[in-house]
């Protein structure tokens, strides 16, 4: 079993949902191979698999002789936790009289909530809007357990394909990712043909136009929206289903705002309906608010890029996640310095003749971390970062980034954690950082590359730095100043 420098372990705690698909008993369950992948890889990674006791009563909640069966499953694949009191806050979460299933979910989430595993894994949205709720992190679907699983074992495999704007005819109608855009619209293949190909509207496209990984489609109603002056519609945005999807959505959404700043949009919207809760939350975390609903019911969801007038002034991380990416708010800025073999993986559409084509899929994302040996402990949330690429050729600014929250550890799993669904290191380098001491991980969420890059020369020539930094440094007062200036913030 894998520990830490400290003696703890990676402890990974499923569901019963998760049990179940996993055990595949009878019918062939839709989740089977996906939880059998996932304790398998747990487990090479080094994983303990945990189930809660609430889990434990579900299970054998049979009659005999499946209930012996399954006994001897969990005594064979699954460490087996004791029961917890239950947890006041999550509690009052659940309905005054407790049903069998709600007693067991009240289990699990307890448990999860003392700590006992660095991560719980569910396909039960309302397991993970109650934890939500209640402020617990790390609470993963299957599919984004997996995917973080595959980036701790080798993260350059995960590749992300890149982002382009076709026409909409080259997107042929029964591509797979349109299946679901039926079931919610009738007549989607009709309003494609006469709205979507007949008016050519932008269209962008993650992966391959003939299958499609994600689709936007986006069109000017300045003249139709009182939300700002310059408005876009993002009339579609669809990724399809698998592994990396949230990444990839971010990838299509990155695109989807550089066009928008790019064209000189105010404000963007887009309207879905009321039981995709997972998409709404996901916008959320992305500057995303609730604006009205249609005249059919569906919600309409809206972002600005720029504060609307009488906004108040927010401070820069709140300004970062609500007009962001590209939009900053500059009070405290850093330079961080970063090997080149580490950009490429970290920031690779922030390197020179690339663009969003081919890229590692954490490198692609908006929201990223970075993993370092630096003693500082300065950085708040808010704070600018600024990527110096270093060792291939002059060194140079690169890319532009925003602070969330840094972490100081020794311990791989505390590390592995914190860093969930945004690192391209594996565990075997986190690892190994980890052996030589402590490790300085930062979340930060990327703003815009540099076009042109700052050069290492003209920074030290405005003041911005007295020299090349070899560890995380704080821009002078007279850098700060200059980056504000250029990045309008």
């Amino acid at each position: 079993m894998a520990k830490d420098t400290d003696g703890r372990r990676l402890r990974l705690l499923i569901d019963t949902n998760i049990v179940i698909a996993h055990e595949d008993e009878d019918e062939p369950h839709t989740n089977a191979r996906r939880a059998q992948r996932l304790v398998r890889e747990a487990r090479d990674l080094g994983f303990e698999v945990l189930i809660s006791h609430g889990t434990v009563q579900d299970v054998l909640r049979a009659d005999e002789p499946r209930r012996s069966r399954r006994r001897s499953s969990l005594n064979k694949h699954y460490t087996q936790l004791r029961p917890v009191s239950p947890d006041p806050d999550l509690r009052e979460r659940f309905p005054p009289n407790l049903e069998d299933n709600d007693s067991s979910d009240l289990q699990i989430l307890s448990v999860f909530a003392t700590g006992a595993a660095i991560a719980l894994v569910t396909e039960d949205r309302k397991m993970r809007n109650r934890a939500a709720q209640a402020g617990l992190k790390r609470v993963l679907n299957l599919d984004d357990a997996l995917d973080w699983l595959a980036g701790l074992r080798a993260p350059e495999l995960r590749n992300a394909a890149g982002v382009e704007r076709v026409e909409a005819y080259q997107i042929p109608l029964r591509a797979p990712i349109f299946d679901s855009l039926r079931n919610d619209y009738p007549d989607f293949e009709g309003w494609w043909r006469d709205k979507v190909v007949d008016q050519r509207r932008t269209v962008l496209v993650l992966g391959d136009h003939d299958a499609p990984e994600g689709v936007a489609v986006l069109k000017d109603e300045s003249d139709e929206s009182d939300l700002a002056d310059r408005v876009l519609k993002i009339s579609t945005f669809k990724v399809a289903e698998g592994l990396g999807r949230a990444r990839r959505g971010e990838l299509l959404l990155r695109a989807v705002v550089d066009h928008a700043v790019g064209s000189g949009f105010d404000a963007a919207y887009l309207t879905v309906w009321e039981h995709h809760g997972d998409l709404i939350g996901w916008l959320g975390r992305f500057g995303f608010f609730h604006h009205g609903a249609t005249a059919e019911g569906e919600l309409v969801l809206a972002k600005h890029f720029v504060p609307p007038p009488g906004a108040a002034a927010l401070a820069p991380l709140p300004h970062h996640v609500a007009y962001g990416p590209r939009s900053l708010r500059v009070e405290r800025v850093f330079w961080v310095p970063i090997q080149d073999r580490f950009h490429s993986r970290l920031l690779p559409d922030s390197d020179e003749q690339r663009s969003l084509m081919g890229n590692e899929a954490c490198g692609n994302a908006i929201r990223k971390a970075y993993l370092c040996r630096a003693n500082t402990r300065q950085l708040r949330p808010g704070d600018t970062l600024g990527f110096l690429r270093t060792g291939a050729g002059t060194s140079r600014v690169t890319a532009v980034g925003v602070v969330e929250n840094t972490l100081a550890s020794r311990d791989p799993a505390e590390v592995a954690a914190f860093v969930t669904g945004r690192t391209v290191y594996s565990l075997r380098e986190i690892r190994r950082m980890c052996e030589v001491g402590e490790v300085l991980a930062v979340l930060f969420r990327f703003d815009r590359r540099l076009e042109p890059p700052w050069l290492l020369d003209d920074l030290k020539q405005r003041g911005a730095l007295n020299g090349p930094p070899q560890s995380i440094t704080a821009a002078t007062e007279e850098g700060t100043t200059w980056v504000r200036e250029q990045l309008g913030g």
